[in-house]
């Protein structure tokens, strides 16, 4: 008699033995190093030229956005499958715990449309970085 399979399928990451929770702490740890050397980068270069400190807001942006789309990649290629779902969750995390470092730092709490305009920032470049991590295996 043949051995029926088991109804429960693993997905691939669980069948090559892949720690999901141990490379979403390494891209978080990617994506927060890489957020403060291009921060320090600019800090530099406001400290060593005539710039103004008027596009600080649009910088800040980008180098969340960049900083984001580096550690979903890796996490999506790490991860071999469900790179959407592993960057929005990234995405998420990371800009959630950028709130209370805010808030160290003197940055009012305010749940205003900037705010949800960072989630959706932050969940989107996420879901795409993913995607496009599973996508270089």
């Amino acid at each position: 008699m043949r051995k029926l399979k088991s109804f429960t399928k693993m997905s691939t990451a669980e069948e090559k033995g892949i720690n999901i929770y141990g490379i979403f702490l390494r891209s978080l740890g990617i994506c927060f190093g890489v957020s403060l050397i291009l921060i320090m980068l600019y800090a530099l270069v406001l400290s060593f030229t005539s710039m103004s400190d008027s596009s600080m807001n649009m910088t800040i942006q980008i180098i969340m956005i960049a900083s984001i789309a580096i550690s979903s990649i890796y996490g999506g290629k790490q991860i071999l499958n469900k790179g959407w779902l592993f960057g929005i969750i990234l995405g998420l995390v990371f800009i959630l715990l950028l709130v209370p470092l805010g808030m160290g730092f003197g940055q009012s709490l305010s749940f205003d449309k900037y705010f949800a305009a960072k989630i959706l920032m932050g969940s989107t470049v996420g879901l795409i970085g993913g995607i496009i991590g599973v996508n270089l295996n």
